[in-house]
């Protein structure tokens, strides 16, 4: 991987999208061929944020630095010890809900592969191995459980920061949205609510997680101008119980009704 911008894709990769078609077969069991549809699809969406990323202040400072969040992530003695109410604690609690590790694809088997595959800049590799780790830090940050409604929410909310985004909500929607047995108008009215979310929101890739995991969940939020849930989402978050074949169900997680933050 090169050192210079022109390992950062910025044209959408069609072959790699249209063979992904494992994803529709096995969604449960296909975590390569959805990073390919991801990373093939929405990639001007992610070189824009990667520029974004570069121009903030903390990003050029995370660069620089590359802290290993997603080995702080999976360090669950670290975690635990936490204050109740903390970011960490409820990262934690969202992990253990379901059973979950840190980082949606694995970086060694999945993301380091293609980004050697395709020449990937290391500043720009180290974003996406990043980003791995921010997907269920959205999803604390935001309040979504991992279920498909959780999911469809937080995908929004993920669609809000990188916006322009059409193609990544074309996706949600074409893929997640029939899948969620709620009537079209609640569904499209809650997508729209986590996307102006996201958009109200800070650069949330930039943010120095680091150093806000042991603070409070509601400070953090705050600082980082993520609306309180019955702002954003006044009829509340949607939990779906069903999941695609070869995924296991999910077990709900709403961490402010337990009351601890």
């Amino acid at each position: 991987m090169g050192a210079t911008a022109t390992g950062v894709p910025e044209q959408r990769d069609w072959p790699a999208v249209f063979g992904s078609w494992r994803l529709l077969v096995t969604p449960g069991n296909s975590g390569g061929s959805a990073f390919e549809l991801i990373v093939g699809l929405a990639a001007p969406i992610l070189a824009r944020s990667y520029h974004q990323l570069r121009a903030h202040p903390n990003g050029r400072r995370l660069f620089a630095e590359k802290p290993d969040l997603l080995a702080l992530l999976g360090d669950d003695d670290y975690l635990a010890g936490l204050p109740e109410g903390s970011l960490g604690h409820a990262y934690r609690s969202f992990l253990r809900t379901n059973r979950l590790d840190a980082g949606v694809f694995d970086v060694d088997s999945v993301i380091r592969p293609i980004a050697e595959r395709r020449g990937w800049d290391d500043d720009f590799f180290y974003m996406m191995r990043r980003g791995t780790a921010l997907h269920d830090m959205f999803h604390t940050l935001g309040g979504y459980g991992p279920d498909m409604g959780g999911e469809f929410g937080n995908l929004g909310f993920h669609c809000g920061q990188m916006e322009p985004s059409g193609a990544l909500k074309a996706l949600t929607l074409g893929l997640l949205g029939p899948l969620i047995p709620a009537s079209p108008r609640r569904k499209l009215r809650y997508f729209r609510e986590a996307v102006r979310r996201g958009q109200r929101a800070d650069n949330l890739m930039a943010a120095p997680y680091e150093e806000l995991l042991d603070k409070p969940l509601t400070e953090v939020r705050q600082a980082l101008g993520v609306a309180p849930t019955a702002t954003a989402h006044p009829a509340g978050h949607m939990f779906i119980g069903w999941m695609p074949p070869g995924m296991t169900p999910p077990t709900r997680w709403d961490y402010d009704a337990a009351g601890v933050a």
